[in-house]
């Protein structure tokens, strides 16, 4: 098993961080965990052809978590090295995914509409399969099990979901955008690698600037984190999608001292194109830095 978080950012446009995508790669699958800006990109970084995408698992349906879905299902119905889809793009997502879908029918229309005349693409190649997402496992093939399991992204945010892996003995669980959660804890116990998401400001922020103090009440703090690592223990214990709200934003030094006073273990900060390879060993590193 391979995984690639091809995007660790937040709404925040940051061109070193793009939106929240993960590439899972096992059994002969491909299937992509969210599709925040740039994930069309990334995968071009990695030399994986964004018409090979088996399946889009979402887990809710802020910006940065969709937002390249028509890049995703437009670019990968081009009949080239890059693109090249042979059958429907299925999608699996929360409570109006069904709305999402139809809106893409009629977004990708007038493309569309042009290479259909220019004989360039077979438009049901732009049609997708949705179904509704309910926690309890959703795939199950060739040894590689995906569970979906409900987190606490806040009280508007509902039905929102954090994803585990299993393949070949192994196990990988992303939270995804989530408060404190006993049920992630419950469903990530065993887990060789856990990665999830953290919110930070310093209180003054949080006293002049109200926005922040909302968006880091749909979020978990770097203590309350190191809380779960503890509670779970997996070999390799990541964050990813760090809400470092500004201004004077804290900087990682600082939330991960915060994280230290609840998980005494190390813990890796992701990056866009950070892999973790699943085998007799579970390893990391940045594919970013390896291409640089």
């Amino acid at each position: 098993m391979k995984i690639t978080l091809l995007g660790t950012g937040t709404p925040q446009p940051d061109i070193h961080k793009f939106g929240t995508s993960t590439l899972i790669e096992a059994a002969g699958f491909r299937i992509l965990v969210d599709a925040g800006r740039g994930a069309v990109a990334r995968l071009a970084q990695i030399d994986v052809p964004v018409g090979s995408i088996d399946m889009v698992l979402f887990s809710h349906f802020h910006s940065d978590h969709y937002a390249a879905l028509p890049d995703i299902v437009m670019t990968g119905a081009i009949p080239a090295s890059w693109g090249g889809r042979k059958k429907r793009l299925k999608i699996v997502g929360p409570e109006g995914v069904q709305r999402v879908t139809e809106g893409l029918w009629a977004f990708t229309s007038a493309d569309r509409d042009i290479r259909i005349a220019d004989r360039e693409i077979d438009p049901e190649m732009h049609r997708v399969e949705a179904e509704v997402l309910q926690e309890g496992v959703i795939f199950e093939q060739n040894d590689l099990k995906i569970t979906a399991f409900e987190v606490d992204h806040g009280d508007f945010v509902k039905p929102a979901f954090g994803y585990r892996v299993d393949y070949a003995g192994q196990s990988f669980v992303h939270s995804h955008d989530t408060r404190y959660s006993e049920n992630l804890i419950r469903h990530a116990q065993g887990a060789d690698v856990l990665v999830h998401e953290v919110a930070m400001a310093r209180p003054e922020t949080l006293e002049r600037h109200p926005h922040s103090r909302t968006v880091l009440e749909h979020h978990i703090t770097p203590v309350e984190v190191g809380r779960v690592f503890s509670q779970i223990k997996p070999k390799l214990a990541m964050l990813t999608h760090l809400v470092l709200k500004g201004p004077d934003a804290p900087g990682i030094d600082e939330m991960l001292e915060e994280v230290g006073q609840s998980y005494a273990m190390p813990v890796i900060v992701a990056r866009d194109l950070t892999v973790i390879r699943f085998g007799a060993a579970i390893s990391t590193y940045s594919g970013e830095t390896l291409r640089g």
